[in-house]
């Protein structure tokens, strides 16, 4: 349902609420972690002298211009013009709230992308113009210039954002949508970025629509309506919780933030922690147990699950939770329609981007995969067949990991996968 009063009107009450919002703010920005190695079961850094590989030789070049050619203020004109209106339909609520996030996110990354190029001054920008063009010729002898490119191999380095290419035996393969990504990271995290006057509309609607919550009603809604409201709104809780209070430097500190930034549903103040554990999953008692004493829940918070807790679990929903962690699945929009397609798709994406399988006949499992292994499989051999199955039967992956069991045909599946450890780095992987 469309917003019926205009969000544009300058009535003071919306203008101090702008200002406090603003006040709140605060950013932090951490440094990018590089590669990793394979070295006893675990996949390691390498050394910081050491230039990362190709991430995916053979594959068509991405033009670096492409990551500066996102949404104009056209594209963004229908969501700045819905009206306010009380009676919103709780997955259409959700999905304005992610899609509104979305653009600003993208917003504060077009504004950093185009400060980055004014301040790496004439010669990346000629770079940048060349390459689109297709045709150039450049003197990489000078530091300025080998800075430039320095920057635009960064860029080009965005088709493998777990770097599962940065292990020197990985057999280089498409790695699937997520090669089409952009990430967010810290560095597009600035107050004077959110500040800027191209943000300030966006943050305003997404105060509208987040006030919204408050009077949303959910009985009714079917699993699959329920399903994707709560998956957008944890996502859009932890999204809105770096706007509000920035980039955390330790996993403490983003424990803490999950556990401190909140939504108002229905009239109950709920955090992510508590949409994850008490509503999405049905938690074992002892994992309730730790999530409470590290996050030093309460009983009220506790209750939410009484409150909205699902039927029943989808275990896929563990690759479309994402807390902003360089580890974390991207994150996208779910709707009531197609949420089990979507986290289908979520689920096989996540696989082929995140999985390493290397020429001396080792896979490796990302951490996450791992710490959730009780909702797909038994055991890692067990899991080992799990992933084979849900990968194409024509991919490039699959086959990898067939060639790598038939050649250790006499040992146990587990003994051949590795873990490569979760990164908390502060990123985001967003859709354009």
């Amino acid at each position: 349902m469309m917003m019926k009063n205009s969000i544009e009107q300058k009535d003071t009450t919306t203008a101090a609420n702008n200002n406090k919002f603003q006040d709140d703010v605060k950013f932090h920005q951490e440094n990018r972690v590089v590669g990793r190695k394979i070295h006893n079961g675990m996949m390691k850094a390498p050394s910081p002298m050491r230039d990362p590989r190709h991430p995916s030789p053979k594959l068509r070049e991405r033009n670096p211009e492409m990551y500066l050619d996102l949404p104009t203020r056209s594209l963004l004109d229908p969501l700045l013009s819905e009206e306010t209106d009380l009676k919103w339909q709780p997955n259409k609520l959700s999905e304005s709230i992610m899609k509104c996030l979305n653009f600003i996110y993208v917003r504060l990354l077009r504004t950093s992308r185009a400060m980055e190029l004014e301040k790496s001054g004439p010669i990346l920008r000629s770079i940048h113009s060349s390459l689109s063009s297709r045709s150039f010729r450049v003197d990489t002898t000078s530091s300025n210039t080998k800075s430039s490119l320095m920057l635009i191999q960064r860029e080009a380095r965005q088709q493998d954002p777990y770097g599962i290419f940065d292990t020197e035996e990985s057999i280089p393969r498409d790695i699937g949508p997520y090669k089409n990504l952009v990430m967010f990271t810290s560095s597009s995290m600035d107050p004077k970025f959110i500040s800027s006057p191209s943000s300030i509309p966006l943050l305003r609607k997404l105060r509208i629509l987040m006030s919204n919550l408050q009077t949303v009603d959910l009985k009714g809604l079917t699993y699959q309506q329920k399903l994707a409201f709560w998956i957008n709104l944890y996502n859009a809780c932890i999204m809105h919780g770096f706007i509000q209070y920035g980039v955390p430097s330790t996993p403490e500190k983003l424990l803490a933030l999950m556990n401190k930034a909140t939504l108002n549903v229905g009239g109950n103040i709920i955090n992510a922690q508590a949409i994850e554990h008490f509503i999405l999953r049905k938690s074992a008692a002892s994992n309730i147990k730790e999530v409470q004493r590290k996050g030093e829940w309460e009983d009220k918070e506790s209750k939410i699950g009484e409150l909205y807790e699902l039927e029943s679990m989808d275990p896929n929903v563990t690759f479309a939770l994402c807390c902003g962690t360089r580890s974390s699945p991207a994150v996208r929009i779910y709707t009531s329609d197609g949420v089990t397609s979507e986290l289908e798709k979520a689920k096989v994406d996540y696989l082929q981007a995140s999985i390493v399988a290397t020429s001396t006949k080792r896979i490796g499992f990302p951490e996450l995969l791992l710490r959730n292994m009780n909702d797909f499989a038994s055991d890692t051999d067990s899991l080992v067949d799990w992933v084979c199955n849900q990968l194409p039967t024509s991919g490039t992956l699959r086959k990898s990991m067939v060639d790598c069991f038939r050649t250790n045909h006499n040992v146990k599946a587990s003994t051949i996968v590795d873990k490569i450890p979760y990164d908390y780095e502060f990123q985001y992987l967003l859709s354009i």
